[in-house]
């Protein structure tokens, strides 16, 4: 018996007259989407294969279609437009995809079977099929600027307990919360932002392409037309500078933060905006289910360096050092979020998992510390420590003491290689206002020689992903 499955079926059974998603100012029920679920599971009878692709096109049809593929008792793999056909056709080939569904025709040639999830059919309500709780419910693969994309699969079973133990720590949501999704579903935080509004009968407010994602937000915000918001830190650098000071949002009562370093400057600009929000800092990478860590914003702030601490597990989950007896060091994770490998590639399995005490680890490659109360506090990727002329050098240290002497920006620190294949450092800030001799000036007085930039480049905007967070390779690219 899948649990998991029967409570998201039963959910949209008992909340059939509630909104359940509402995008481009169109709203449909549970029922809508129920029914449209139905529909393509009609498609999907004579799929025998176990993986399906879904060709991502921010519509209802493509949240039905996950209903769709999870009430099968299969497994969901987002296939994204905006990626090269090369990287997709990776995809599809490493995850054995032969049919993928979309809503609109893809204009690319995938070679496999595409079903269009907008047909219509008379068909009979039917009860999810007979699945376990080990079959995988997504993979996801990583981006694949370099090398070849790795796929991570999770199982129902890390969702069952992501999903109780999200509700543990930050209460059940109601059928009167409205949840802002904001991400691809190429991105795993996608997955609370839609999945818990579900299990809860809640509203999913999805964004389009049509507008500017940030002021898409900001409109949302300013209207009160969300209540709970899951988002990454680096949106907040595109919304602050159009705050109005005389509007504050009155309806936001739980805002999470994910997926980048939350630094205490960003949320110094945005609590007063959002008066009436529990604020958390939450941390987690995709082989540990979304997030697995909380940490509650509260006066005075937990911080190290401005980057505001990631707190402590979440029930289910685990976190560690390799070493016992130390307060610091790359951070470990196990617990039932985790996933046990990445699929069909032992060899990067097994440079980041370990077994430990008979348990199995995940190696975040994240450097953290650990305080005497138990909180944890991300300090810096491992592969952010660079050397220059042989002196280790932090990345995150840089951009700290840059970051004191900027009001209404943040900075980002590179290493970048010249012509003659040299380290060079490198700080991005995101603001053509700024003062580039007073921060230079700062850094000196707080950091050896070799630590000051070799240059600063002031910008607009920072590049940003497709999971939204600032791209630290676009911004390279720019220095080509």
């Amino acid at each position: 018996m899948n649990s998991f499955i029967e409570n998201l079926y039963q959910s949209f059974l008992q909340h059939k007259a509630n909104t359940c998603i509402s995008i481009e100012d169109k709203n449909y029920s549970y029922e809508d989407v129920l029914n449209i679920s139905h529909q393509i599971r009609h498609q999907l009878q004579s799929i025998n294969s176990q993986n399906i692709g879904i060709y991502l096109t921010d519509d209802v049809f493509m949240y039905a279609s996950i209903l769709a593929i999870w009430f099968e008792g299969k497994t969901y793999v987002p296939i994204h437009p905006d990626f090269p056909l090369t990287k997709n056709l990776n995809v599809i080939q490493q995850a054995d995809i032969d049919t993928v569904l979309s809503s609109i025709e893809i204009k690319e040639n995938l070679d496999i079977t595409i079903i269009d999830t907008q047909k219509n059919f008379e068909v009979k309500a039917n009860s999810p099929k007979e699945s376990s709780l080990t079959n995988n419910a997504y993979i996801l693969f990583t981006s694949g600027s370099t090398g070849n994309p790795k796929g991570v699969p999770i199982q129902f079973s890390n969702l069952y307990y992501f999903s109780e133990s999200f509700h543990a720590a930050f209460g059940k949501l109601s059928p009167q919360d409205s949840v802002l999704q904001m991400f691809e579903l190429t991105f795993d935080l996608s997955v609370m932002s839609y999945l818990v509004p579900f299990l809860n009968g809640a509203k999913v407010v999805g964004l389009h392409k049509k507008e500017t994602k940030f002021l898409q937000i900001l409109d949302l915000l300013e209207a009160n037309e969300i209540t709970v918001a899951l988002m990454v830190p680096s949106i907040l650098n595109l919304i602050i500078p159009y705050l109005d000071p005389s509007i504050q949002n009155e309806s936001l009562r739980l805002n999470l933060f994910c997926g980048e370093a939350l630094l205490v400057k960003q949320i110094e600009g945005w609590k007063n905006f959002i008066p009436n929000a529990a604020i958390y800092n939450v941390y987690g990478p995709t082989e540990n289910t979304i997030f697995c860590t909380q940490y509650k914003v509260e006066t005075p702030i937990k911080e190290r360096k401005g980057i505001i601490s990631i707190g402590k597990s979440m029930e289910n989950s685990s976190m560690s050092f390799l070493e016992d007896n130390t307060n610091e060091g790359e951070l470990l994770l196990s617990g039932k979020f985790l996933t046990q490998s990445y699929w069909k590639n032992e060899e990067k399995t097994n440079e980041a998992f370990i077994e430990k005490d008979g348990k199995i680890f995940y190696k975040t490659g994240d450097w953290c510390l650990k305080d005497e109360d138990g909180d944890y506090y991300y300090i810096n990727r491992i592969d952010f420590q660079a050397k220059i002329n042989g002196f280790r050098v932090e990345l995150s240290e840089i951009e700290y003491f840059a970051n004191q002497k900027l009001e209404n920006a943040i900075s980002v620190a590179v290493i970048h290689k010249d012509k003659n294949d040299n380290d060079n450092l490198i700080l991005f800030i995101n603001n053509i206002h700024s003062n580039e001799e007073e921060i230079n000036a700062h850094l000196k007085n707080n950091l050896p020689d070799y630590c000051i930039p070799s240059k600063i480049f002031k910008l607009e905007k920072f590049p940003t992903n497709t999971s939204g967070k600032i791209d630290r390779n676009e911004l390279k690219k720019t220095l080509l």
